[in-house]
């Protein structure tokens, strides 16, 4: 069986699950959205494709009808089995012949349906009818969807991602939080608090520091925060970058890609994370946090009903105003009394790739 998996190679979900895929014995591709880069089952890259795209990438408008016209040459070219799409576009209703004829799969991550808009919600119907499956990283996503669409439950699943970076924080776990943080260039004595986890708008970066910086000076002097900005938006990334150097905040900004034990160690060196995404399906990041022993503030607004049903061990407001109010109270009350005894196991038994995988495969069987 040849799969296909169309997604960001620069985001792990679509590069780990081909790796567990390998590992059951399928032969598996991916093809990176961005670049057109093809990587094969050996991770060996044809950039045949990305090359022929390059001189169309830049042009506004067209360039994304020339990324679906050499996404058709790939598929017609390469003979899959089944095809998974992931992140859901309705560009892909241009190439919709070709798509199917071998099974599809389209692979939701949360936002791809959250922040897309009626009219294109409705667009994208076609293309979910002539889907064979359609996956979601938590049951919340999935019953929304099917409430909007009044349709396709009987092709509905729940399929969540394995973290990889859960087994470099295990490998890890012993590294004082003094060493992690020297090799990070982290303040070895004061306490970390880490906001968001990429660069994208969604963050909310610009309100979590226009409430950090109304704590008291005293606690101020206690943290240092850190932005990690490794992936998603340069733009947003460039206007935070210039909104912290109008404070007086002790604060990292990271930008180099992390993966494997960097990625762990920056979840390991740190006390506090702060989510305030504006929506989000099932974070693979605060997860990383929380198995970390991480206190997370997040917002109620998120679906994180698998999370509470599980018992996590986690704060949540109900706005983002009230974020300078409690994460001053969780310091004055001394973050060593907050209890994450339990969040490793639940992290644990909800998102090992052994614990995931075997969903996968049930649905590309189907």
């Amino acid at each position: 069986m040849k799969i296909l998996i169309i997604a960001n190679s620069k985001v792990v979900f679509g590069k780990e699950l081909k790796i567990e895929l390998i590992d059951k014995g399928f032969a598996v591709s991916l093809l990176d959205f961005e670049s057109l880069t093809l990587y094969d089952k050996n991770n060996n890259e044809n950039t045949t494709y990305a090359n022929l795209f390059k001189k169309y990438k830049s042009i506004p408008k067209l360039s994304m009808f020339f990324r679906m016209l050499y996404i058709k040459k790939v598929i017609q070219e390469n003979n899959f089995d089944i095809l998974n799409i992931h992140i859901s576009r309705w560009f892909y209703l241009m190439i919709l012949p070709w798509l199917i004829k071998q099974k599809l799969v389209i692979t939701f991550y949360g936002s791809d349906f959250y922040r897309t808009s009626n009219f294109i919600k409705n667009i994208q119907k076609l293309l979910y009818k002539k889907a064979d499956v359609i996956t979601f990283t938590n049951p919340l996503t999935k019953k929304s969807f099917i409430e909007y669409y009044k349709d396709y439950d009987n092709k509905s699943y729940v399929c969540r991602f394995g973290l990889k970076t859960l087994d470099f924080i295990d490998k890890n776990r012993s590294v004082s939080k003094k060493e992690l943080r020297e090799s990070l260039g982290y303040d070895v004595k004061k306490i970390i608090v880490t906001c968001g986890y990429n660069s994208t708008k969604e963050q909310q970066h610009d309100k979590i520091i226009e409430n950090i910086v109304k704590l008291p000076k005293d606690l101020l002097e206690q943290i240092q925060f850190v932005f990690p900005m490794t992936y998603g938006d340069n733009t947003n990334k460039e206007r935070i970058k210039n909104i912290l150097k109008e404070t007086d905040l002790n604060y990292i900004v990271l930008e180099n890609f992390l993966y494997g034990d960097d990625n762990a160690n920056i979840k390991l060196a740190s006390n506090i994370m702060i989510n305030m995404l504006k929506t989000d399906s099932f974070s693979g990041s605060m997860q990383e946090f929380l198995y970390a022993n991480n206190i997370i503030i997040t917002g109620s607004w998120l679906p994180y009903d698998v999370l509470d049903d599980a018992g996590m061990q986690y704060i949540k407001i109900n706005n983002v105003d009230e974020l300078s109010l409690k994460l001053g109270e969780l310091i004055k009350l001394d973050i060593r009394n907050f209890d994450t005894s339990k969040n490793q196991r639940i992290v644990s038994d909800l998102t090992l790739w052994n614990n995931t995988i075997e969903s996968w495969i049930d649905v590309y069987a189907k």
